[in-house]
């Protein structure tokens, strides 16, 4: 059963379903779902994530990561998680990078909390002869202080919207009119948890997902018994106001109620929402940096000279297209924030 006729079907039987259960359907269906059915990362895909546009994002990350275990950790293992690895192409720069600089003398512990078993076989192919261990809970990490990289994750996690009114909030939701799939407004007034929420005008929109709030509680809550850092670079925003709902399709942008499950779909992530989510958790919360700011401070222009060193002109022309791609403001530089968040206030890099 395609993807659209399987969503009109439920709202038929059900009535009109929230964004959330709209892009989850869309993104995961076990049939056609986006994740199930497309080659979705890379040049040939819908999106390029910063691994795949240079190896210094990952060498960077790895360096980030080596820094913070031999400053704050230590211990006998450096255990490293990603959430949502794609091709696992950040991991691979970044265990390249560790054992490099350290003589071989540290191999990372390998965790990635994935779900899509495509992805999972391509992780298997770029990090062969590594030891990796897949789960598919954030509950089901180590004991061990874990550095924990979240690169565009929580901005592919499903969302749902509220338009402010006089009245209060109300749901923006999924319908039909004429055939078609809608948008359409829910009937009762919704009531936000979060004192973050209380400052917006009538007329704003909102973003709320509450599976972002889950994992992050989760990791926030391993961070305060095992220690470790949460390390968050994504599209995101500060302020959480607006429709920042996006679905790309080969590189191009789409209405997102437009063939539903042959696009991806994203939306920008409320770091503001999630510092205070970890400060009332009484850890850490870095402040928020650009990520033009936060891959200078790593040293990514010194890295760019060695790369171009003794190489043709196309090929130093190429890479430093690439690095530019990461840090130009008018490109993802300045879309693109970072936050960390620590049992306890410490001095990071790239983020002081």
């Amino acid at each position: 059963m395609q993807i659209e006729t399987k969503i009109k079907d439920l709202i038929k039987k059900s009535g009109p379903i929230s964004l959330s259960r709209y892009m989850e359907i869309c993104l995961w269906d076990d049939e056609n779902g986006y994740y199930a059915s497309n080659q979705v990362l890379g040049k040939n895909g819908d999106f390029i994530t910063s691994p795949d546009i240079s190896q210094t994002f990952g060498e960077l990350i790895g360096l980030w990561s080596l820094s913070f275990y031999q400053q704050f950790i230590n211990k006998k293992h450096l255990c490293i998680t990603e959430l949502g690895s794609g091709r696992g192409t950040l991991l691979k720069d970044a265990i390249r990078t560790i054992c490099k600089v350290t003589d071989n003398k540290i191999d990372p512990v390998i965790t990635i909390l994935e779900k899509s078993e495509r992805l999972i076989n391509l992780q298997k192919e770029n990090l062969r002869n590594k030891t990796v261990k897949w789960i598919s809970d954030i509950r089901d990490l180590g004991t061990e202080p874990q550095i924990i990289i979240a690169n565009e994750f929580f901005d592919a996690l499903p969302v749902n919207q509220y338009v402010r009114s006089d009245e209060g909030w109300y749901e923006k939701k999924v319908a039909i009119k004429n055939g078609k799939l809608c948008f359409t407004l829910d009937n009762k007034i919704w009531v936000p948890s979060d004192s973050i929420f209380s400052d917006f005008k009538i007329g704003d929109t909102l973003e709320y997902s509450e599976q972002t709030i889950s994992i992050f509680s989760k990791i926030c809550n391993h961070l305060v018994q095992y220690d470790g850092v949460l390390l968050v670079i994504d599209y995101g925003n500060i302020s959480g106001i607006g429709d920042t709902l996006q679905a790309v399709n080969k590189h191009k942008f789409k209405s997102v109620l437009e063939k539903p499950g042959q696009s991806d779909l994203s939306s920008h992530v409320n770091f503001k929402l999630l510092a205070e989510i970890a400060r009332k958790k009484n850890l850490y919360a870095s402040p928020i940096r650009e990520q033009q700011n936060f891959l200078l401070e790593l040293g990514i222009m010194k890295r760019l000279k060695g790369l171009t060193k003794n190489v043709s002109s196309n090929i130093a022309e190429r890479v430093e297209s690439e690095i530019r791609r990461l840090i130009d403001p008018d490109k993802m530089g300045s879309l693109f924030k970072v936050i960390a968040i620590t049992k306890n206030e410490r001095q990071l890099e790239g983020l002081n």
